[in-house]
């Protein structure tokens, strides 16, 4: 019994997911199939992506509202640089120097100047939004080369090529956070801000640190984004926000810091996945899907707080 509540409290939102996988299951025949499968890791691997960036600046006790639209920002600068070189590797490159850029914008008004992250990152993201829709002029931007077109829809052992890219992100980070003395200092600032500078700890160091990784895991999500929808969306990352605080949140990552993990947020994503699939399944309209969905964030957080705590 011991173990069964000490695995509760490290990962809350199990019993959440366990429900949705029993009652889809038992409500659609299609729900447990391949096809089904891979169109899940497909449609959500943007998101976790950027939700492991999220999650980080969430242990440090920030928050990151430009992660959306610096998805949307570094896709069609990573679009317009494939479109002119017919290169991947300088898409890529230009798509994470941008991220980067982004994120170190953020780091410096936070970390540095000691800016409040909610303004920043608001300011930030409306400056990605506009980046974005002016250098796309509005429109989908179109050249990407075939590598990476095929990419974008090929398996590896039944996982798609975009999807392993995410999980390789999650193993290298929570390793970075479980195994490195930087992610202890990320929990320990994120847990008590004075103790972490009492300790010697460069805290303005790690909080930019935070915000740069963000930024440059929305430049590969962005890239990734590319890949899945065959174009440079300048609006890809618009609907993107929600959830992935959502799938942070719902996984039982603080928002004051200092309590989460990267596993946690997986969970997070999964679960919100797992119900989108299943009411499109269930033939559910996408307006009564966002009731649903707000509904179970709130409850799921709420259950996800309580757990962990206990």
């Amino acid at each position: 019994m011991s173990s069964i509540v000490k695995l509760l409290k490290s990962y809350p939102s199990l019993p959440i997911i366990a429900a949705l996988l029993v009652l889809f299951s038992s409500l659609s025949p299609y729900f447990f199939t391949a096809g089904n499968a891979e169109s899940i890791l497909l449609a959500n691997s943007v998101v976790l992506i950027a939700a492991v960036g999220m999650t980080l600046v969430f242990l440090t006790g920030g928050i990151d509202l430009s992660i959306a639209t610096v998805i949307s920002a570094t896709a069609v600068v990573g679009g317009v640089v494939m479109a002119q070189t017919d290169s991947v590797f300088w898409g890529t490159s230009a798509a994470l120097l941008a991220g980067l850029l982004f994120g170190l914008l953020n780091g410096i008004c936070v970390g540095f100047f000691g800016l409040n992250p909610f303004i920043t990152t608001m300011g930030t993201a409306l400056v990605a939004r506009g980046i974005a829709f002016t250098l796309s002029e509005g429109i989908a931007v179109k050249g990407t080369p075939e590598v990476l077109l095929d990419f974008g829809f090929e398996l590896l052992w039944g996982i798609p090529y975009i999807m392993i890219v995410g999980i390789f992100i999650v193993v290298i980070c929570s390793l970075a956070m479980s195994k490195t003395t930087w992610g202890r200092q990320v929990m320990l600032f994120g847990s008590n801000r004075e103790a972490a500078r009492y300790c010697g700890i460069n805290t303005r160091l790690i909080e930019t640190s935070v915000y740069v990784l963000s930024g440059l895991l929305a430049g590969i999500a962005g890239m990734v984004s590319i890949a899945n929808l065959g174009n440079a969306l300048p609006g890809v990352g618009d609907t993107l926000l929600l959830l992935i605080i959502g799938g942070v949140v719902l996984g039982g990552t603080h928002m004051n810091g200092g309590e989460g993990s990267i596993m946690r947020t997986v969970l997070g994503v999964t679960i919100l996945a797992t119900l989108t699939s299943g009411l499109n399944l269930l033939g559910i309209p996408f307006y009564d899907q966002l009731i649903v969905q707000g509904v179970l964030i709130f409850v799921g957080y709420t259950l996800a707080m309580k757990l962990s705590r206990t």
